[in-house]
């Protein structure tokens, strides 16, 4: 069951459930654009722009988490280098003039190229245990 994130009090119940997101790290991350094209072939453009992102961290008895971000406005994704670690230590979320943003950093700034964020209109987590592990929701093998 999705749990909406619509206020203040909602960001710092998630925070809390999920530990801050402290030793956690981004999976997976999805995202459903906007067009599509009917069986027709004739192109539309009035889907909703949507992601989710699916957590994993290494204490806890809620260790998978998906943020699922609907209208988005904005993602920012830099891959790690791979001399870099991909651990989150802590994140943010913030909800300002509409908008509600999750950043893997604390200390994150609206804008913030260096850093993974994403903002959208409307935000909803559930935990997902059966995630646990290196699963693969995409089927990224070559045929």
């Amino acid at each position: 069951m999705w749990i909406e994130v619509k206020d203040q009090q909602d960001i710092d119940k998630l925070m809390e459930s999920y530990g801050f997101f402290q030793d956690s790290c981004l999976r997976d991350l999805y995202m459903s654009t906007r067009e599509f094209v009917d069986d027709q072939r004739v192109m539309h453009f009035n889907n909703t722009l949507t992601a989710s992102l699916l957590f994993q961290r290494e204490f806890g008895s809620d260790a998978v988490l998906e943020l699922k971000f609907e209208d988005i406005e904005r993602l920012n994704f830099k891959p790690f280098e791979e001399k870099e670690h991909p651990v989150i230590y802590d994140a943010t979320i913030r909800k300002q003039n509409g908008l509600i943003y999750w950043a893997d950093s604390a200390n994150w700034e609206i804008d913030d190229h260096d850093s993974i964020w994403i903002s959208g209109k409307k935000l909803f987590w559930r935990f997902r245990p059966e995630l646990m592990g290196n699963i693969k929701r995409l089927n990224d093998e070559r045929v």
